[in-house]
């Protein structure tokens, strides 16, 4: 075991493992896993409060530390279970942290270690038992240097290069000021991602104790956060070094992330997005690279603009969720990108301050996910709807599958859909329906444009680009008020803004109007069945390759009309993508077939976010479908 000699002095030490990297920083005896960057020693250093046992002289060594109630009794069966469920699956814990156990919260009279106990720390190769009646600190693995316990946290690589910015919490008190990790990375950037062990969340009174905390789920997940949220300490980079360096770091959390921290959930760092949250070719980002995407050849796009959280995702089983952004499919297109579970909640449902947003009308948080069964945890941690426990009775399930979205040159993919909901509907004693939206439009429409393509012809030039240009209007001010002359932005946003620019208010306002009349006729016509709960199925996009390689040209190619990824925004309602099977392509990368993941998508009506998700997470698992996907080059 080999230390830096230089943060020895410090709150800070870096040391290795055979089972990998790691920073300690000096924890708070009475508070939790961290002090401040910088800490004093305490006057009272050597009195009652430390128990009068430290040595500064002392060599740095591993234990591992169990908080424990006084008069309470450590038998074998305790420890035991505790070391199956939260230490060896604790990837920052490693056996050398047993050489020495340490019992706090009591003194060696206090609590009785029984001696099946002893033999079993015997077994473990335990050398030193110690005990700390004044502190008071997570259970699981610490570092002891000069005397002072020290959380762990392990350092792993970025090398789908999924982060810019490695981060962890301040300490000092404030458990949502954030700053930058000062650990290495790999050579393609200059940092490495801290992650605390995950037994510190897991805790060792509760061994003996059917009572479970609230949204266990969440506490102690590591989250990614999409760099388009602010973070208290942290500047937001919104994927441009311009905007980057024209503001002071936060001085607040966005409402999302101050929940999930309250929660108990460790932010772990900030992911890389398409610049301004706009759709973005890897070729195309300059100022910050593009992430790579771990499925397939590993050189397929992740798509945008998330595509950093769902590259961390589908690559780092050290990630447990990622927080992002959706306005017309950053959440979604991603998810099917990258093969992992995608959620955008209904517009409103989750609170949007802190995010910076680039279409307000369409911004929502929004996240990703391996495992379904947390999706629902996590909703109801951050729904503004405080009621939010339960979903509404269930009624008879009846899958809508819109035609219109429909790849039309690949009928394999219409198959693995219509066998996909076949089962769901099959598991939950429902239907299925085909129809036609365009088709129903031009039968009810309650206008006298009956083509609904010309109706939402200029839903992107009037509607996203005008507000993506007007978004950011400020910033473009008080750049070239500091400079003299604009931002650089990447071809992609100059494209965006020239148009968007070019649309008066007055056409943005008629195009707002109109997704209002649309979705009210589709609510009406689709999501208002007495007896049937609705949902309709959708294809994201086609799954075809898609090289990071390949330059795309030098402006994106404009859809008129309603796409796929803009339903749920113009409806505000939740949208679930799920990955349901993969698709075999020839790699012009390995020269050797590979797997892209199929990913398709489930919308239900505003405000039933909580019951598109159980009713999904339960159709799958009646029909024998995956409710988790794997890291690495397949899902499945």
């Amino acid at each position: 075991m080999s230390t830096d000699a230089a943060r020895a002095a410090t709150n800070l030490v870096s040391f290795r493992l055979e089972s990998g990297a790691y920073i300690a920083r000096l924890a708070d005896f009475h508070r939790g896993l961290y002090r401040g960057s910088s800490p004093e020693v305490p006057a009272s250093f050597g009195d009652s409060s430390f128990d009068g046992t430290f040595n500064l002289d002392e060599k740095p060594s591993l234990i591992t530390y169990f908080q424990v109630l006084q008069n309470q009794t450590v038998d074998a069966h305790t420890l035991r279970t505790y070391r199956a469920n939260h230490l060896d699956t604790d990837d920052a814990f490693d056996p050398l942290f047993l050489h020495e156990v340490v019992f706090g919260g009591v003194t060696s009279s206090e609590s009785f270690l029984s001696p099946d106990a002893a033999k079993l720390l015997a077994d473990w190769h335990t050398l030193k038992i110690t005990y700390q009646p004044h502190w008071n600190l997570s259970s699981g693995p610490y570092y002891i240097q000069n005397g002072l316990p020290h959380s762990v946290w392990k350092i792993y690589e970025d090398q789908q290069l999924a982060f810019v910015q490695a981060i962890w919490p301040t300490g000092g008190g404030d458990d949502e000021s954030f700053s930058q990790v000062d650990a290495p990375g790999n050579g393609y950037r200059g940092h490495g991602i801290a992650v605390p062990a995950r037994s510190y969340s897991r805790s060792f009174l509760l061994q003996n104790s059917s009572d479970a905390p609230e949204h266990v789920g969440i506490k102690g997940a590591r989250i990614a956060v999409k760099d388009n949220f602010n973070i208290k300490g942290l500047r937001t980079s919104l994927g441009n070094r311009a905007f980057y360096e024209t503001y002071l770091p936060q001085e607040g959390t966005a409402d999302v992330v101050s929940r999930l921290i309250t929660l108990g959930a460790h932010i772990i760092g900030k992911a890389h997005l398409s610049s301004f949250a706009m759709m973005e070719h890897p070729t195309q980002s300059v100022d910050y690279q593009a992430p790579f995407n771990p499925r397939g050849d590993g050189y397929q796009i992740t798509g945008g603009s998330s595509g950093g959280s769902a590259a961390a995702i589908a690559a780092y089983d050290w990630v447990d969720l990622a927080i992002c952004s959706d306005t017309t499919g950053s959440a979604r297109i991603p998810a099917l990108q990258t093969g992992i579970f995608g959620f955008r909640p209904s517009t409103g449902s989750i609170s949007g301050s802190g995010l910076n947003k680039a279409w307000p009308a369409m911004d929502t948080p929004a996240w990703f996910g391996r495992d379904l069964g947390l999706f629902p945890e996590m909703f109801k941690a951050i729904s503004l709807n405080e009621d939010c426990d339960e979903a509404p009775a269930d009624f008879p399930l009846k899958i809508l599958y819109a035609t219109d979205f429909m790849p039309q040159d690949k009928p394999d993919q219409v198959i693995e859909m219509r066998n996909f909901i076949n089962d769901l509907a099959i598991s939950a004693g429902g239907i299925c329906q085909e129809i036609s939206i365009a088709d129903d439009w031009k039968s009810s429409s309650p206008v006298d444009e009956k083509d609904l393509r010309q109706f939402l012809y200029y839903t992107t030039r009037h509607g996203w680009f005008y507000s993506a240009y007007h978004s950011f209007d400020n910033f473009r001010e008080e750049y070239e008020r500091t400079h003299g002359h604009g931002p650089f932005v990447t071809e992609v946003v100059r494209w965006y803004w020239s148009i968007g620019k070019a649309i008066a208010p007055e056409q943005h306002s008629e195009i707002m109007t109109r997704f209002e009349i649309f979705k009210d006729w589709f609510l009406k016509r689709y999501m208002s069945s007495p007896s049937h709960t609705d949902v309709m199925a959708l294809h994201i996009d086609t799954v075809t390759a898609r090289y990071r390689d390949q330059y795309p040209g030098n402006n994106n190619p404009e859809v008129p009309g309603l796409r796929a990824t803009y339903l749920s925004a113009i409806l505000q309602a939740p949208e679930l993508a799920i990955p349901i099977s993969q698709v075999e392509y020839d790699s012009r990368i390995t020269g050797r077939k590979e797997q892209l993941p199929m990913v398709v998508s489930l919308l239900g009506a505003p405000g039933t976010d909580l019951q598109l998700l159980q009713l999904t997470l339960k159709g799958l698992e009646n029909s024998g479908r995956p409710t988790k996907v794997k890291t690495g080059k397949t899902a499945f």
